[in-house]
């Protein structure tokens, strides 16, 4: 009697966890919709706030980690944007190192790298890889499947943690930006690019009537004697 009751249970156990299953996916289904419903509606807040940004300013850190090349480096510069299509990040550390898109072209000049060496794309088919600004804010319901993660805190600021996977093929695989969780303003990024590296840039300071901008921000010249490789 004791061995056939221990069989039932385990037979009316299976039973049970077969019938809660279907339920349970159901739940996680719902959950994850609703997690997507959250993430978009938080990033889409951030692309109607920076829409009507004509130019902003602030500084920037980056990690960048290169598993292939065994790279792990970090940087800090200042970044400036002017819509609809100017961006650069020059960086102070290490000095002299730039990423511009003036445009027409994307410029990104390594000299603590590569001093005699330079690369030019155009901006059509690039741009939005270095500009994440526009990357990510502009219109991102038609670009991206969105969704909720996390709160974390980023430079001081509690901000919310987004998943963004491509709807389309694109140069990396995802991206996880961090927007304000009290003003709608993006305080991180980090890209997961095709090939295992991880570029992630953190902005502070944010300024968006910079009165002291250089007017040849954005705009690069390659030193003499350097290669220029178009790409």
């Amino acid at each position: 009697m004791m061995k056939g009751s221990y069989f039932a249970n385990v037979q009316l156990l299976l039973l049970m966890v077969l019938a809660l299953t279907p339920n349970s996916r159901s739940a996680q289904t719902a959950a994850s919709r609703v997690d997507q419903v959250a993430g978009m509606k938080i990033l889409e807040s951030a692309s109607i706030f920076y829409r009507d940004i004509d130019i902003l300013c602030a500084d920037f850190t980056q990690h960048l980690l290169v598993p292939l090349l065994g790279e792990d480096r970090i940087g800090a510069g200042r970044l400036c944007q002017s819509r609809p299509n100017r961006f650069a990040m020059r960086f102070s550390d290490p000095d002299g190192d730039l990423v511009l898109l003036d445009g027409a072209f994307v410029w990104l000049y390594y000299p603590s790298l590569d001093p005699k060496q330079v690369f030019k794309m155009p901006m059509v088919e690039n741009g939005g890889h270095y500009d994440f600004h526009r990357e990510f804010l502009d219109q991102p319901a038609k670009k991206y499947q969105v969704t909720y993660e996390d709160k974390d805190e980023v430079a001081g600021e509690t901000t919310d943690r987004l998943r963004l996977i491509p709807l389309k093929p694109t140069s990396y695989d995802a991206a996880v930006v961090w927007i304000d969780s009290k003003r709608p303003l993006l305080r991180q990024v980090r890209i997961e690019e095709e090939n295992g590296s991880i570029r992630t840039i953190t902005i502070q300071r944010i300024d968006f009537d910079p009165i002291s901008l250089p007017e040849d921000w954005f705009t690069f010249t390659p030193p003499k004697g350097v290669h220029v490789i178009s790409g």
